[in-house]
């Protein structure tokens, strides 16, 4: 082999290491970013209530009305997650 070949050799080398750098530098700040964005995410619940009224008539001549109106609530709630405790691992090989 000569010098000129081991050069270009090395040479290829070098673009090749420097190409899967970028990519791999590239895909890691894509995935950092993702999991920055994940800590942003909230939980929504939605509950539905009914309402009822009565109301009576003070004569007897009509019958007590009922109205029936929905509500509904939207609760957000920020998700929280808490480390669980574990129990330590032996290192050593004793028994």
């Amino acid at each position: 082999m000569t010098p000129q070949q081991r050069d270009r050799n090395v040479s290829r080398a070098r673009r090749i290491t420097g190409a899967v750098a970028g990519v791999s530098l590239a895909a890691c700040g894509l995935f950092a970013g993702l999991a920055a964005s994940a800590t942003r995410h909230v939980a929504v619940t939605t509950t539905t209530k009914k309402a009822t009224t009565t109301s009576a008539a003070p004569t007897t001549t009509t019958q007590p009305t009922t109205t029936t109106q929905a509500t509904t609530t939207t609760t957000v709630a920020p998700v929280v997650v808490a480390p669980a405790q574990t129990q330590p691992v032996a290192s050593s090989g004793g028994s």
